[in-house]
């Protein structure tokens, strides 16, 4: 008979167990309101203190806590740290001059490498000169519109054509001889 009751439940949907000897622990309800109103009820053990912010649950909006009479309870914000950035912690550890120097270094390092020498006429900040790419002598740089390029299919068979009816007109005027 035991089976015949159970059948029509679900798996995992209700606990078997009952609510016999089970002792709740006391607890205290506490409101909340947000900017634009919202009350909500949060539950806390009767011996926690709830804190003055909570996020509802709903609308994930921060909470001011309310007292007893509905008043809003006093409330400090912590206060914000203002938040450093990644200079501000490498200058907490080297001075400006030391930094100087250790970019210094790390360029004569990666110049030696690359294999380009420092050009003192330049800015310190602006880097090497470029080498790969310009034109050091500007006669030796061919014009652009004398420059080929690359046809496109139609072209490609356009000139095909021609020379092939060159080559026939060619032969045709041999044969005449």
């Amino acid at each position: 008979m035991a089976d015949r009751s159970l059948r029509g439940m679900r798996l995992g949907s209700q606990s078997l167990q009952s609510d016999e000897g089970v002792v709740l622990v006391d607890h205290q309800l506490r409101t909340y309101v947000s900017e634009d109103g919202q009350r909500f009820v949060v539950t806390f053990a009767a011996d926690a203190e709830a804190p003055e912010v909570w996020v509802s649950p709903k609308t994930g909006v921060e909470g001011r806590l309310l007292d007893e009479e509905g008043d809003l309870v006093p409330y400090e914000a912590p206060e914000q740290k203002a938040q450093r950035t990644h200079w501000d912690m490498l200058l907490e550890r080297r001075t400006a001059e030391e930094l100087e120097e250790v970019l210094q270094v790390r360029l004569d390092y990666l110049r030696e490498r690359r294999g380009t020498q420092r050009d003192d006429r330049r800015e310190p900040t602006a880097g090497a000169p470029q080498t790969s790419g310009r034109a050091t002598d500007l006669t030796k740089v061919p014009d652009i519109a004398n420059r080929a390029r690359a046809l496109t299919a139609a072209e490609k068979e356009a000139e095909e054509k021609a020379a092939k009816a060159a080559k026939r007109k060619k032969a045709a005027a041999a044969k005449k001889k």
